[in-house]
């Protein structure tokens, strides 16, 4: 990491709120850049209170109003949590835009400014960095050997574009929190859910599902923002050594999420090895030629041409042409 702003001329401490505490981006990006890489990096002029937002008793809706609101200063978020309030926040990780994390860096890569322009006018706020997840997959009680499996089930969706998902491919969407999953699956209130392999089994998913259905529906694209305010407030080598940390922190993020991945798949099937603990026994489906080719029927009939009529004509032409381009695909005109 590179070792500027060593001098304490200029020292900041940020209130900052992060993700999950229980799950792997908190764990291992968020909390080890504050509270080592950065004050490392630095000499210690840079440091920072940061808890994650189930410390901090919040829901990932509500992280950006703060930090406008200057309660924050710096917040990690997802981008499908604060969609509801510009919904071309939800471009940079629509459903089954992308087939691998390849095409999802480069997406994210050229929606950036775009994302950066959206936060600077909803929130007064600056994008500093994006990093994914692992792909989203389907965990389900129950046989499921492809798409065409997910008709009428009911299915606990995160976001408006995996729900266009799911509802292309004929499943009713559920809207719950992620914390209350595992008794909706219980109780039959969800057949399904959506989230990522490894935060699917640190919540202990595996002790409910039966089936891993591992097709790639979304990689919950998570942003690094800033309040306008403090940013304008840094001297330059303090911003200069903020965004430098942040970059390899991005660069760590997307590296991790897709080794991680199959570890993830692993500690919930079995069927592999398990560093976090004792794997569980669901049965893992992997997805067909067809069920690929149903994704992208779903992709192009009910995600994009939903989201266009979300966002407008406008933020469609601008999402063809940053996004779009960078996925080989282009929504309709609303």
């Amino acid at each position: 990491m590179r070792t500027s702003c060593r001098r304490r001329d200029h020292p900041h401490d940020f209130k900052v709120i992060g993700t999950w505490g229980n799950l792997e981006s908190w764990q291992s990006l968020e909390k080890p850049f504050w509270a080592e890489s950065l004050p490392e990096a630095t000499g210690g002029a840079l440091t920072a209170e940061a808890i994650p937002i189930t410390e901090a008793g919040l829901k990932g809706t509500e992280v950006m109003r703060l930090v406008k609101q200057g309660v924050f200063e710096v917040a990690h978020g997802l981008g499908s949590y604060v969609a509801s309030e510009n919904p071309a926040i939800e471009g940079v990780d629509l459903s089954s835009i992308a087939p691998d994390f390849a095409t999802m860096h480069a997406i994210a890569d050229a929606y950036k400014p775009e994302m950066d322009r959206i936060f600077q006018e909803t929130y007064g706020a600056r994008i500093l960095s994006l990093h994914p997840w692992p792909a989203s997959m389907i965990y389900c009680r129950g046989p499921v050997s492809g798409i065409s499996d997910l008709a009428g089930k009911k299915i606990r969706v995160h976001s408006a574009t995996l729900g266009d998902f799911v509802e292309g491919a004929g499943g009713v969407t559920v809207t719950l929190p992620f914390a209350e999953v595992v008794p909706a699956l219980e109780k039959g209130v969800a057949d399904c859910a959506i989230t990522d392999p490894v935060s699917a089994y640190k919540a202990s998913w595996q002790e409910v599902v039966d089936y891993v259905f591992a097709l790639p529906v979304g990689y919950s694209i998570t942003f690094t923002a800033i309040n306008n305010s403090v940013w304008d407030k840094l001297d330059e080598e303090s911003r200069t050594a903020l965004s430098d940390a942040l970059a390899e922190m991005e660069a760590k993020g997307w590296q991790q999420a897709e080794a991680n991945q199959a570890i993830g798949v692993a500690c919930l099937t079995g069927e592999g090895e398990c560093p976090w603990g004792e794997p569980g026994k669901a049965a893992l489906t992997t997805p067909s030629s067809e069920d690929e080719a149903a994704r992208q029927k779903i992709l192009s009939e009910f995600v994009l041409k939903r989201w266009g009529e979300r966002c407008g004509a406008d933020c469609a032409d601008t999402w063809n042409a940053t996004a779009g381009k960078a996925a080989g695909l282009s929504v309709p005109k609303p």
